[in-house]
């Protein structure tokens, strides 16, 4: 996998292969090559003609170069888009990343960086030997870090960076104005008729947390084109860690445009589906900083796919010297250290688990 960064001059290569082998292509053949987003939906760069005689190509071997322009790679965004070259041979398409300046703002890492320090890690230094058959490239490192962000991400249950959070598919304005934020569209919760009796306080507990802002928070009915009413940020009580919302009017206001909307459901006790409609930003809002074992336990986990990737094919060979005995026991304790930094020795209900969500409690 290539990497490019947006605004810069590129120059890279890509080898045409079929049934694993290079496709021999003519001098004479015309090549062009486009660049699009992921989905192939979008033109991101229009066609450019490419050439043999560019440096770092050799067509008789399948080896393609492609030069962009710090013009042409100016608008791209952040992430992977894909390549997709033409020639005799028909289309054959290429995965790209494009990196910025900026840090990544759905990793909680800089690529270069850690992959500086993946290499240096210990356990990972002492398999050299039997990473001998795999490619152990940058973008290979970077694989693995992404996939034990996600991996850890999904059991700790929480966004590793600040994710804002729609009811609705954002318009284009609103996913520009993130600059690169991830973002989720999930169902929008239901208008309980007991929402606002007793102490409730129109009571909602968000599905992702910790809450690191709310930005937007209305009632919906019947249409959001044909009626809503949007509820002032400072009414808004908000139990930032739990994600709990509660709504505290300030203002008589609540008599008003309020009851028009909702209130005449306070004494029906129905129930309206999605009718709440709240945009928010969760998730960790700096990992590095008040989770630090978090970034240990990330770094550990790929290191243990690195070297689990190396004892898949040749796992009887490396037994034969005793290393693979020594490197098990290794990733067991490596293994054993992610458990504990997750969640706490046994019998403690602590670790990170415990630190991000609350203690955990069980009632019989």
């Amino acid at each position: 996998m290539t990497t490019i960064f947006a605004g810069d001059d590129a120059l890279f290569t890509v080898t045409v292969m079929k049934d694993g082998s290079p496709v021999a292509i003519s001098n004479s053949d015309t090549l062009t090559a486009s660049v699009y987003a992921l989905d192939g939906r979008t033109v991101l760069v229009s066609s450019i003609t490419l050439s043999h005689t560019e440096s770092g190509a050799n067509w008789a071997n399948g080896i393609i170069a492609i030069a962009l322009t710090d013009v042409q790679t100016a608008d791209l965004p952040a992430g992977d888009v894909q390549v997709a070259v033409r020639g005799s041979f028909g289309l054959k398409r290429f995965k790209l990343t494009v990196e910025t300046m900026d840090v990544v703002n759905d990793s909680i890492f800089i690529k270069d960086i850690i992959v500086d320090d993946l290499r240096s890690d210990s356990l990972l230094m002492a398999a050299s030997g039997v990473l001998e058959s795999l490619n152990v490239s940058d973008s290979y490192l970077w694989d693995k870090i992404r996939a034990a962000e996600s991996e850890i991400a999904h059991e700790l249950r929480v966004p590793l960076v600040p994710t804002k959070f729609f009811n609705v598919d954002p318009t284009p304005d609103e996913i520009a104005a993130l600059d690169g934020m991830p973002w989720v569209v999930e169902s929008a919760p239901d208008y309980e008729g007991d929402m606002f009796t007793g102490n409730k306080w129109g009571y909602i507990v968000t599905r992702q947390k910790p809450i690191i802002s709310v930005d937007g928070f209305r009632f919906v009915y019947p249409t959001e084109q044909n009626g809503h009413y949007d509820i002032p940020l400072n009414w808004l009580s908000i139990d930032r860690k739990y994600g709990h919302v509660r709504i505290v009017p300030t203002s008589n206001a609540v008599l008003t445009g309020l009851a028009g909307l909702v209130m005449f459901n306070l004494s029906a006790g129905r129930t309206i589906p999605s009718m709440v409609r709240m945009k928010y930003t969760a998730g960790l809002e700096n990992a590095a900083r008040d989770f630090p074992e978090l970034i240990d336990a990330i770094k550990k986990k790929a290191v243990l796919k690195i070297i689990g990737d190396a004892f898949l094919p040749q796992s009887g060979s490396i037994s034969a010297d005793g290393l693979s005995e020594s490197l098990s026991v290794d990733m067991d304790k490596y293994s054993a250290s992610i458990d504990l930094i997750i969640n706490g020795s046994s019998g403690s209900n602590g670790g990170l688990m415990a630190a991000i969500h609350g203690v955990r409690m069980m009632a019989f």
